[in-house]
C-alpha cells in the first residue's frame, strides 16, 4: 500500500524539509481539480511537473514524498457488518434494494465483499465476527467475477434470524438487541489468518461499511468498545502495510428526528439511540456517515462507493500541504489528473504497477 515502511526527514536550512518515502502504493481516481488549483471541480488538471501558476507565491517548507505502486492497486477488501436485531427488517431490505447500484460504482475495482453481525451474545445467532456464506454461492466472498452477486447479497443481507423474531414466541427467539458492531469489527481482523482468511488478502486496503440502528452495546455504556480501540488494533494487527476505512449507515448523532422515527418503529419511547461510536470511528478513519432513516438507500451506499473509489487511488503525505503547491511525477512518464483533499493525494487512474510516484508540495 501506500504507506510508509521506512522513512527519513531532513531539514536544510530555515525553508527546506525533504521527506523521502519509498513504500508500495495502490494509486487511485476521483474528481478532477479545477484549473487553478485542488478546487475539487471544474476541468481536468494535467499533472505537470512545473509549478502551477499562482496569485499568492506559495510558500513554507518543501516536502518531497516518493512512493512506488505495487501490485494491490484498484483492490479492497469490505466488510459489511450487519445489525441483525428484531428492529432492523425494513433497513436490511432497503440495504439490500441498493446494493445493484453499489457495487455497480465499484465496477472498475477488484473487491471482496464478506458480511458479520453485530449480536455477539446470543449462542443460536453469534457470529463472534465470523464472516458467513453468501446465499446460493458457497463463498464467504463476493467479486466482480461472483454469479448473481446481487441475488446472493439480497437473500444474505436479509437475516432469517430478523425477520419475524418477535412473532416467534414472543421475540424469545430474536437476536441480541445489543448491538456490537466495533467488537464484531476487531472480532473479524483476529480471525483474519482462519475463519476470515477468505476475505484479508496482504496489502490491501480494509473498508467497513456499519449497519445499525443503536450505538454500540445498544446506548454506548462505558464498557462499549472504544473507536480508539479498533484503529489501535487495526493497527497491531497490520501496522502500515494497509489502511482502513469505517462507514455507517445510523442514526446520526443529533438527528431527533430519525432518532424518534427509530423509537416509533420498534414501538419502544427512549429505545433508540444515537450511533455515536461508529460516528466517531468514521470521523477517524476518513470514514462518512448516513442516515438509517433515508427512505432509499441510494445517496448513502452512493458516498461510500465514491470514498471508496477515493480510497483505492489515493497516496497520503506525511504532512498537510498548502493548497496549489502539490506537483507530481510519474516515472515512466504519464499524465493522470490528481486531486488534493488534506493529506491525500487521489489520482483519476492508478498509475500502472512499477511506476514511481512522486509528490512534492509546500508544508503547512
Amino acid at each position: 500500500m501506500n504507506h510508509a515502511r521506512s522513512s527519513s526527514i531532513k531539514a536544510i536550512g530555515w525553508a527546506l524539509v525533504t521527506i523521502s518515502l519509498f513504500s508500495c502504493a495502490p494509486a487511485k481516481w476521483m474528481e478532477n481539480p479545477g484549473a487553478g488549483g485542488n478546487t475539487g471541480s471544474g476541468a481536468p488538471d494535467p499533472i505537470n511537473p512545473a509549478p502551477r501558476p499562482s496569485a499568492t507565491p506559495v510558500q513554507g517548507p518543501k516536502a518531497i514524498e516518493r512512493f512506488e505502486q505495487d501490485q494491490n492497486a484498484n483492490k479492497i477488501d469490505i466488510l459489511i457488518v450487519n445489525d441483525d436485531s428484531s428492529s432492523m427488517e425494513e433497513e436490511q431490505k432497503k440495504m439490500a434494494e441498493r446494493f445493484g447500484s453499489f457495487v455497480s460504482a465499484l465496477s472498475t475495482i477488484d473487491y471482496r465483499i464478506a458480511m458479520t453481525t453485530t449480536d455477539l451474545q446470543t449462542p443460536k445467532w453469534n457470529q463472534n465476527g465470523r464472516i458467513m456464506e453468501w446465499s446460493g454461492t458457497g463463498t464467504k466472498v463476493l467479486t466482480p467475477k461472483t454469479p448473481n452477486a446481487e441475488g446472493a447479497f439480497r437473500s444474505t443481507i436479509k437475516r432469517n434470524e430478523t425477520i419475524g423474531c418477535r412473532q416467534r414466541s414472543s421475540g424469545k427467539d430474536c437476536p441480541s438487541g445489543n448491538e456490537e458492531p466495533l467488537r464484531a469489527t476487531l472480532l473479524a481482523i483476529d480471525q483474519r489468518a482462519n475463519a476470515n482468511k477468505d476475505l484479508f488478502r496482504v496489502g490491501v486496503d480494509f473498508v467497513v461499511v456499519v449497519l445499525s440502528d443503536e450505538d454500540e452495546l445498544s446506548d454506548g455504556p462505558v464498557t462499549a468498545t472504544k473507536p480508539i480501540e479498533v484503529t489501535e488494533g487495526f493497527e497491531a494487527a497490520f501496522g502500515v502495510s494497509k489502511r482502513l476505512a469505517v462507514h455507517g449507515i445510523i442514526v446520526k448523532p443529533g438527528d431527533v428526528a430519525c432518532k424518534a422515527e427509530q423509537e416509533k418503529q420498534i414501538k419502544e419511547p427512549g429505545g433508540a439511540f444515537y450511533g455515536q461510536h461508529v460516528s466517531e470511528l468514521a470521523a477517524l478513519t476518513n470514514g462518512t456517515t448516513g442516515s438509517i432513516c433515508a427512505t432509499d438507500y441510494a445517496k448513502n451506499l452512493s458516498a461510500i462507493s465514491d470514498q471508496v473509489r477515493k480510497l483505492v487511488s489515493s497516496f497520503d503525505l506525511q504532512k498537510e500541504p498548502l493548497e496549489g503547491s502539490v506537483e507530481v511525477n510519474l516515472t515512466p512518464n504519464d499524465t493522470i489528473a490528481f486531486h488534493v483533499e488534506g493529506k491525500r493525494v487521489i489520482f483519476a487512474r492508478p498509475p500502472n504497477a512499477g511506476t514511481r510516484v512522486e509528490i512534492s508540495y509546500s508544508v503547512k
